[in-house]
């Protein structure tokens, strides 16, 4: 593995936008490049893709256009930034590779937990979104039409008082909290959007 691959393969994309002080809404963005206010930039397979330039940078390229470094300075500056040990500009040594090796290796194992919690919070994002709705549906439909009804509430219209604003609350989060508060959301809600999902099915 060369040099810049094993650096796309340990820095997560995320990590380098968060230096240069830009903050993630969901998977998306303001272009660090041509300084848009739009959140016209998403993140995807560790790359940076800003729909309105047509381009897309790894840590790497970020750096580099950003700073106005070659790639080889840029990998520079994120193997100090970020202490990867990695010897950049001679041959590494047995004992230096092997140790790279390793790092390379964790590094891999933790992409592939990110990219599962990526396509978990895709499908989380779509079954939240489809129950809100469905929920809003069922606040209109079977509210009751005055106080006789009061004692016998449809129990989908009880849900839908009880989960809506919940439901709305972990759809924000998923859509404007960070990475690590996202990450917190899928080791702690993961049964009970399963449950959702459930739940959806049976109400079809």
């Amino acid at each position: 593995m060369d040099i810049f691959a094993e650096i796309r393969e340990r820095v997560p994309i995320e990590q380098v936008l968060s230096s240069y002080g830009l903050q993630l809404h969901g998977k998306r963005c303001k272009c660090p490049v041509h300084h848009g206010e739009h959140l016209s930039a998403s993140v995807y397979n560790n790359k940076l893709h800003c729909f309105k330039c047509n381009q897309s940078w790894d840590a790497v390229a970020l750096v580099a256009e950003l700073d106005k470094l070659s790639p080889v300075d840029a990998a520079k500056q994120i193997n100090d930034q970020y202490f990867l040990g990695l010897t950049i500009g001679r041959a590494a040594t047995p004992e230096e590779r092997s140790r790279q090796q390793e790092a390379a290796k964790a590094a891999r194992k933790r992409r592939e937990l990110d990219q599962a919690f990526q396509a978990w919070e895709q499908r989380t994002w779509a079954t939240l979104s489809r129950y809100y709705r469905l929920l809003k549906q069922w606040r209109r439909d079977y509210a009751p039409d005055g106080p006789d009804d009061l004692d016998r509430l449809d129990p989908r219209y009880v849900e839908a008082v009880k989960r809506l604003d919940y439901i709305g609350y972990c759809l924000d989060t998923l859509e404007n909290q960070n990475i690590e508060w996202r990450k917190l959301f899928w080791r702690t809600h993961r049964i009970e959007v399963n449950q959702i999902e459930l739940r959806i099915q049976h109400a079809g």
